[in-house]
């Protein structure tokens, strides 16, 4: 009898301390994307951390302070947890990903938007961010470089999909309790080709997807532009005529606000060129001393047509 005790509690103990020595602490800084791509420590962003069967154990919670920094306790390594990130005035986040022994020595970003900046970016995307329907962001990179993959060609259950660029893609206004996704490049060979993203009703799912890709499989193809330009006219009102308007800088940024181009200058015909754009949206602002510009800047989508590489045009109309 005691000998039976004895190896209950001893097979108890082997159970017991793997999931010990499986769960940690991982340390982490909440963050906004800033001006000029700076990102902006957020304080009081409630963390949550869930796992288990449909991710509904609370594992815990902890808040992030003045400089963003938080802790995110008993998190198993090697298994999917769902971070829940809340605060008021700002989107819900849930950051979907397994953790490792590099993530609990060197610590993790998590990222969260307010209302004003998400909302803003749909409007500029020509999108309503509906707080019925669930939104998802995408980071799919490679597994050997940890390179982002770009003009992945995802299929998507429902929702509308955008490309961000360095294997970043919104997926807005999806609808159900989960979205199903297929990727695909043409002449390149992924180990995962499909996967299936949680929603959650007006919220964000960051999801990462790392595949091992074969690159390029497929010979013989025809050479296809990789890259375009965005042209534009700049003008200024003078009497009740439109006319040229020369020395305005026009800088080029992606949507994360990283540089995309350098800066160009209008001649005097009141025109700009930049080139060499991949193909993906780029905001386009003008600026001259002493001058306001309608609108004050674009947002374009430099893409493709049947015909070969079209590359997008932004306008504006200048005033003092």
């Amino acid at each position: 009898m005691i000998k039976r005790a004895l190896l209950i509690s001893f097979s108890v103990l082997l159970l017991a301390l793997p999931l010990a020595a499986w769960a940690a602490d991982i340390p982490a800084k909440v963050l906004e994307n800033g001006i000029d791509n700076n990102p902006i420590a957020v304080s009081g962003v409630k963390a949550q951390v869930f796992g288990g069967f449909g991710f509904k154990a609370l594992y815990s919670s902890a808040a992030s302070g003045n400089d963003g920094g938080c802790v995110l306790s008993n998190v198993p390594l090697g298994k999917e947890v769902l971070v829940k990130l809340t605060k008021a005035g700002y989107i819900t986040q849930y950051d979907l990903r397994s953790y490792s022994d590099a993530d609990e020595a060197k610590g993790i970003t998590l990222w969260i938007g307010s209302e004003v900046n998400i909302k803003g970016l749909y409007k500029s995307l020509g999108e309503d961010f509906n707080t019925a329907k669930g939104h998802v962001y995408l980071d799919i990179s490679d597994e050997t470089t940890g390179e982002g993959i770009e003009e992945v060609e995802l299929t998507v259950s429902s929702g509308t999909v955008f490309s961000f660029g360095n294997g970043e893609y919104l997926i807005a206004n999806a609808e159900g309790s989960s979205l199903k996704i297929g990727l695909q490049k043409p002449g390149y060979a992924f180990d995962i080709e499909s996967a299936t993203i949680p929603l959650f009703s007006g919220a964000f799912t960051q999801y990462y997807i790392n595949v091992q890709s074969q690159g390029a499989i497929f010979g013989g193809a025809a050479a296809k532009a990789t890259s375009a330009p965005i042209t534009g006219l700049i003008q200024r009102l003078s009497g009740t005529k439109l006319v040229p308007l020369s020395g305005v800088s026009v800088a080029f940024t992606y949507l994360d606000r990283t540089t995309a181009r350098p800066t160009v200058t209008t001649g005097a015909d009141g025109k700009y060129k930049q080139t060499s754009f991949p193909f993906r949206w780029v905001k386009v602002t003008p600026k001259k001393s002493g001058y306001t510009f309608k609108p004050t800047s674009k947002l374009v989508l430099v893409r493709r047509t049947t015909g070969g590489a079209a590359g997008a045009t932004a306008d504006f109309t200048g005033s003092k």
